[in-house]
């Protein structure tokens, strides 16, 4: 059977990722939340480089469905960016503590289902690892997010298939 999988997935962590401490340190206003600018436009450039989609893999997704202060602050970041169109999903909560450790454990939940068609992936967060899946993570440094270097082997990592 050949494999016609065309999709690029983004597995997105947001603190430490995009909410770095850098912009946390420089974000005044105690009614938003204003994203790192360096690590917004990296994250735009892998999007707009590859056609990625982003999965959130964040805590804050436990928020979208009530539409919560953080979902909202995450849309209005993104959009303020053009990327409101790039999200296409976020992983399972399988785990009610939430326990970050166990991340990549949704991600492969995510993962197991054939109908995402994935040509390839690539996790960006500010953990130290992602278990099975440490070949397609690259660990963001919580202080600067996203840097040009990390995008970059991001969009290698979005143009090998999987399936190599």
């Amino acid at each position: 059977m050949t494999y016609t999988g065309d999709t690029r997935i983004i597995f997105l962590d947001i603190d430490g990722v995009l909410n770095t401490d850098r912009s946390v340190r420089m974000n005044h206003d105690g009614d938003r939340l204003d994203f790192d600018r360096d690590a917004l436009e990296q994250l735009t450039r892998i999007v707009n480089e590859t056609g990625a989609k982003i999965v959130i893999t964040s805590t804050w997704r436990i928020h979208r469905e009530h539409g919560g202060f953080l979902w909202a602050e995450l849309l209005r970041n993104l959009s303020k960016a053009g990327l409101e169109d790039s999200i296409l999903d976020i992983t399972p909560v399988l785990d009610d503590a939430l326990r970050t450790a166990d991340r990549w454990k949704e991600i492969a939940d995510w993962l197991k289902h054939d109908e995402h068609n994935i040509y390839s992936y690539v996790i960006l967060d500010d953990e130290w690892q992602m278990g099975e899946l440490n070949d397609r993570f690259l660990r963001c440094p919580s202080y600067s997010g996203i840097t040009s270097e990390i995008a970059g082997r991001a969009i290698r990592l979005l143009h090998t298939s999987i399936r190599s």
